[in-house]
């Protein structure tokens, strides 16, 4: 990577991340005009200036155009992020050379700017194959399908709705409380029906929400983890799913919650549900040290939820059934999964996530772990110091919600500046393992559907929050949740700009289910409508399934480099590219005619796929992919 001023101080290193142990070269060229530099030095620490080290740069040469070359090598014995400027001493005086994030380059600077970072990860770390570069697609089992081959008992406490009324989003008249049972009864049998839909839209790996007893709609609060919910079938319907998922070469993910479980559970058992002594019933209760308490004792509760005892995840017990062999990941492997996404992995001790790999790559060489991180995983700090799992003992991926935020961001209020600074942050400081199997998307279950982002009202400019976060109540929200036609028609052409950019991205693009047939609604309940199967818009299907052929015969964007040709607030310009191809993305995110300027390289290529543009000519929300190739 290269960091520069003009052409008077230039940055170069091996890299912005490397393997641990290996050679790892600093190089500072700066003008001579400064001055004689008596002395170049690296200042290197780590999290909060700790571990501070000096490293001597030596003289090597000067050019033709009066530039200094000073270098050093650097050899990591631990992972993590390292932090690094420089401090010269120049005719006998002090000056730093530090990095300049705005302008992205090197600036000679008395002020607390930023330093450049180093990431530093394990030197056998490696991502699985199947895993990078795949088109992903996410269900919320509960909403998806239900198959008729498939009728379960009813359960008592849960409310059986029709397919495609609104979910229950008032609180409940008597206690004032969100109970979340409410059931649409879709299930695993749906899934498997849907398995050829979901190929035709070019996808390769499915991403399940929990599938587990639970108490509620969602599944977050676990019930008995080595059970199928009920409604959702039984485990040999999930046996079959993989079995019939791995047929049409497509990979199954499922949800591991394991920072708490439900009230209702039979670890817990607040209500005398089960036949088990629960820990809230007696602190003889074999699962009684499963779960965090206050110093007086108290159960905590996950952010405040009562329905959420908090496990405690250092607890030897628990970390065995869970983790340990013959436990739930074993369990859960024996299902033919292929891998597991780790529900609030920020509030899991590092230590417990590297044992869960530990655990899934014991069941599954190549399986896959993924964590909800929600911001950059390398800078998280957590327990008092910087987190590691992504770091090559721990996850192999994240869900990439600083790109979502960025994308959606750009789409919606043209942010060109935070879209590059935010792709230039995450991939200089994401291991390129992680990057190439990023989980990039545009809605999910705890958002704001991508659709109602892009148009709703409500939605905030502000560059310092999410863009899905709304200041609505529920009650604003269902109100003003259904978009009119004149918006329903501008959110589907900004959805489309917002997908190509998402789909040719570093890493996996992912579908919430529903987006790709024009679903919309704000945050849950209304991001988790029922899929509409008798009324999808078949434009976006169209779209979408277009658009995922065009990906996926792009079989080098698995592991391609990316660089910005041209951003501003109206059109965004990006290639992705190897040694041998190359592919050119231009949108137009606005209603004006633009004329893009196509790199020469691309002039006798081929245009892929379109819309609205004419060779170089992008009119309103126009949309032009062209190959390096003939």
């Amino acid at each position: 990577m290269s960091y520069f001023e003009g052409s008077k101080i230039q940055v170069d290193t091996t890299d912005s991340t490397t393997r641990m142990g290996e050679r790892y070269v600093i190089n500072l060229r700066i003008a001579g005009e400064y001055g004689f530099v008596n002395e170049a030095k690296v200042i290197m620490n780590q999290q909060k200036g700790t571990n501070e080290r000096e490293i001597e740069m030596d003289y090597i040469s000067t050019d033709k155009n009066d530039m200094n070359l000073f270098s050093c090598e650097v050899y990591f014995g631990n992972t993590g992020l390292y932090y690094f400027c420089f401090k010269l001493i120049i005719n006998g005086s002090t000056k730093w050379i530090k990095y300049n994030k705005k302008r992205n380059c090197a600036c000679m600077t008395e002020n607390n700017m930023p330093y450049w970072t180093i990431t530093v990860y394990e030197k056998d770390y490696h991502v699985p194959e199947w895993a990078k570069g795949k088109i992903m697609y996410q269900i919320f089992p509960d909403r998806f399908f239900r198959s008729k081959e498939y009728m379960p008992e009813n359960i008592e406490g849960r409310v059986t709705k029709k397919w495609g009324e609104v979910p229950n989003w008032k609180p409940d008249e008597i206690d004032g409380k969100i109970h979340n049972n409410d059931f649409f009864m879709g299930n695993l049998k749906g899934i498997t029906n849907k398995l050829d839909y979901l190929k035709e839209l070019g996808v390769e790996i499915i991403y399940l929400n929990p599938i587990f007893m639970s108490q509620s709609n969602h599944r977050y609060d676990t019930a008995d983890y080595e059970i199928i919910d009920p409604y959702l079938g039984n485990n040999d319907d999930m046996i079959e799913l993989c079995d019939e998922a791995h047929k049409r070469k497509m990979f199954i993910i499922i949800d591991a919650v394991f920072n708490h479980t439900g009230n209702d559970s039979k670890y817990f058992n607040e209500f005398g549900t089960y036949d088990s002594i629960g820990a809230y019933q007696s602190t003889q209760s074999p699962y009684y040290n499963w779960y965090k308490k206050d110093s007086k004792s108290n159960f905590k509760y996950w952010w405040g939820f009562k329905n959420l005892p908090v496990c405690d995840g250092s607890n030897t017990d628990w970390q065995n059934f869970i983790y340990g062999k013959g436990g739930v990941i074993d369990k859960w492997f024996s299902f033919g999964i292929d891998g597991i996404r780790l529900d609030v992995a920020d509030e899991l001790t590092d230590e417990f996530i590297e044992n869960v790999r530990i655990a899934v790559k014991r069941n599954k060489e190549d399986g896959f772990i993924i964590g909800e991180v929600w911001d950059n995983a390398i800078t998280k700090e957590g327990y008092g110091k910087q987190r590691t799992y992504l770091l090559g003992k721990g996850l192999d991926s994240v869900m990439n919600y600083p790109f979502t935020n960025a994308i959606l961001k750009y789409v919606r209020f043209g942010k060109y500046e935070y879209f590059v600074e935010t792709l230039n942050e995450i991939l200089s400081e994401y291991p390129k393992e992680v990057i190439f199997s990023l989980m990039n998307s545009l809605s999910t279950h705890d958002i704001t559907r991508a659709m109602t982002t892009l148009v709703g009202d409500g939605i905030q400019k502000n560059e310092f929050n999410w863009v899905w976060d709304v200041p609505y109540s529920r009650n604003l929200q269902f109100a003003h949740n259904k978009l009119d036609t004149q918006k329903y028609e501008k959110s589907k052409k900004l959805m489309k700009i917002a997908t190509t950019i998402q789909y040719f991205l570093p890493g996996n693009p992912c579908i919430y289910y529903g987006d790709e047939v024009g679903m919309y609604g704000y945050r849950d309940p209304f991001n988790r409508m029922c899929f509409p199967w008798e009324n999808i818009d078949e434009e976006m299907h169209t779209f979408y399934t277009e658009l995922g052929k065009v990906r996926n015969k792009l079989t080098f964007l698995a592991k391609a480099d990316i660089k910005i040709v041209e951003a501003t607030k109206d059109m965004l310009a990006f290639e992705r590219y190897n040694e041998n191809e190359k592919v050119l993305i231009v949108v137009n995110r606005s209603e004006n005619e633009i004329k893009a300027n196509i790199p020469k390289f691309y002039e006798k290529g081929k245009t892929i796929f379109e819309i609205n543009s004419n060779k170089d000519v992008l009119s309103n929300y126009g949309i032009l992919i062209k190959t390096s190739k003939l």
